[in-house]
């Protein structure tokens, strides 16, 4: 199985929450939402007890926030330096 990671981005934090498997396309609709004044209900894994749990988030305090996609990649032939 692979796993996703939300990252979100705010003045002087950042987060990372493995994402519930089955909940990555309600999470890319919710971070649309960064910069206004909702509130957005995700289902993360908490890494802690690797349980589901409810995540609220005040988008107005979130700067930026990304989907890292947990599918496997592969190195192209030819690539190197420290992260190839």
């Amino acid at each position: 199985m692979t796993v996703g990671y939300l990252m979100l981005y705010g003045n002087g934090w950042t987060q990372r929450w493995a994402i519930a498997p089955g909940t990555e396309d309600h999470i890319r609709t919710q971070i649309a939402e960064i910069g206004t004044p909702a509130t957005g209900q995700l289902t993360v894994v908490d890494p802690g007890s690797d349980s589901e749990v409810t995540l609220w988030v005040a988008w107005a305090l979130v700067a930026a926030a990304v989907v890292l996609d947990g599918s496997p990649r592969s190195v192209e032939d030819g690539a190197s330096g420290q992260y190839a």
